[in-house]
């Protein structure tokens, strides 16, 4: 029998404790030689279950006393962090990915933002909305719309595409003649089409032509890409913070955990939102739920960075208009983002 074997002999019956990887005695939590927990996964599924899930999401008073902080308190969470008091509470980054897999997870499933948008975004409702501008486009049709490409030109262009969107374009094309879908399409076969483009061209007229196809993906795509996006625009929004609040000497990190916390609380007052009820007291409480991370935002600024009531007012709208110029055109381009 092999050192190692012993000890796993010793765990089952309950003798001294020895790595079971290494063989390495006396074993403690983790062992000193090679670092493995001295946890035991052969045991009942439900159990190790649990054990994952408390240790993904950290599923304990942590937890509760985080949440607390967070909904609570405004912006002491985020001091608790800067004066290094951690270990009580769930790290930042933790506790975001779990607020933002509940949320979207919940958007999904009860948003019904997907069945609204298509009645919305249906090729014959858009003509039909757009009657002003369809009127523009007929009336007073651009060089592109006045001239429509020739057999040959629109056989080229349709050559240039994958076969995937090929068959989608001839089925856009198939559609009547004020189809602003269609129309859109021969212009741009007209102005030179997807072999004439850049490669950053190309990647935009691809997805165009997936979603005049099918207008639903639209919300598909966004509800794929945009927790990957707010992600990304975290870093951009703790750069706003620290350049706003550069006389408070605080590090970069200090400024990221602050916004990592403010889109934490949004994502799940959000996602408690979406669990209310669309009519009644409820629908009241939804309003509020949709209002409230503003004057929250305005709170936690006010006691993490310590200003005047009007500087944080004026600051926090600029910091609004700046973070919403860069959430715009990242949620357009999540939009043409495939998955």
């Amino acid at each position: 029998m092999t050192k190692s074997e012993v000890g796993s002999d010793s765990r089952a019956t309950g003798g001294g404790r020895a790595c079971a990887n290494c063989g390495y005695e006396p074993m403690e939590s983790f062992c000193p030689r090679c670092g493995q927990s001295d946890r035991h996964y052969a045991r009942s599924l439900g159990s190790v279950v649990l054990e994952f899930l408390r240790e993904m999401f950290e599923l304990d008073s942590r937890l509760f006393r985080t949440l607390k902080l967070l909904f609570f308190r405004p912006g002491s969470l985020t001091r608790e962090f800067s004066r290094n008091r951690r270990v009580s509470f769930v790290s930042p980054v933790r506790l975001y990915i779990f607020a933002s897999f509940v949320f979207f997870l919940l958007l999904s499933l009860f948003g019904n933002l997907g069945e609204a948008f298509v009645r919305g975004m249906a090729d014959e409702d858009l003509a039909d909305a757009a009657d002003e501008v369809r009127v523009n486009v007929v009336t007073q049709p651009s060089d592109s719309l006045a001239q429509l490409p020739t057999e040959e030109r629109l056989a080229a262009f349709k050559a240039s595409l994958p076969p995937e969107q090929r068959r989608k374009a001839d089925d856009i094309l198939r559609r009547p003649e004020d189809s602003l879908g269609r129309r859109a399409l021969l212009a741009v076969a007209q102005s030179g089409g997807a072999a004439e483009t850049n490669w950053i061209g190309r990647f935009f007229l691809l997805s165009g032509i997936d979603i005049a196809h099918d207008p639903s993906v639209i919300p598909r795509r966004l509800l794929a890409n945009m927790p990957i996006a707010m992600f990304c625009l975290l870093p951009f929004l703790g750069l706003i913070l620290a350049v706003f609040n550069l006389r408070k000497k605080r590090f970069y990190v200090e400024h990221l955990v602050f916004a990592i916390h403010i889109q934490t609380f949004t994502f799940l007052v959000y996602a408690i939102a979406l669990l209310l009820p669309d009519e009644g007291l409820g629908g009241l409480i939804r309003a509020g739920c949709l209002l409230v991370p503003y004057p929250y935002f305005v709170i936690a600024l006010r006691r993490y960075y310590e200003n005047g009531w009007l500087l944080t007012v004026v600051k926090s709208v600029a910091m609004y208009v700046l973070y919403s110029m860069a959430l715009l055109p990242a949620s357009i381009l999540s939009i043409f983002v495939t998955g």
